[in-house]
């Protein structure tokens, strides 16, 4: 049960998203960075039927501060985190865990 309360904000999120980007599909979700965020390198995991399970972060290769912002271009669901696959702005695809270090808005 805490496991589900735990996730029950992101599901809330990933349904909004679902939602917006159904009626309004020039939208795009983006994280801004309210507090020093860590993205990970994706390190792919084998194959699973969930394709958002088969990745798993892995060492830090950028850290983000405060009013950056990061392109959310997936979400991972992973067996101990969740987070978003992000692409930066110079090309870089990583991951960020979820946290309270970042604001997810749609614009």
């Amino acid at each position: 049960m805490k496991k589900i309360c735990a996730r029950l904000p992101l599901f809330l999120f990933l349904t909004l998203c679902s939602a917006i980007s159904t009626a309004c599909g020039d939208r795009e979700t983006v994280l801004l960075i309210e507090k020093p965020t860590e993205v990970h390198a994706i390190t792919q995991t084998a194959p699973s039927q969930d394709q958002s399970t088969n990745v798993e972060p892995g060492k830090v290769i950028v850290m983000l501060q405060a009013g950056e912002s990061a392109k959310a271009i997936g979400v991972y669901h992973g067996q101990d985190y969740d987070g978003f696959k992000v692409k930066l702005a110079d090309g870089t695809e990583g991951l960020i865990m979820a946290g309270e270090t970042f604001k997810v808005v749609s614009r």
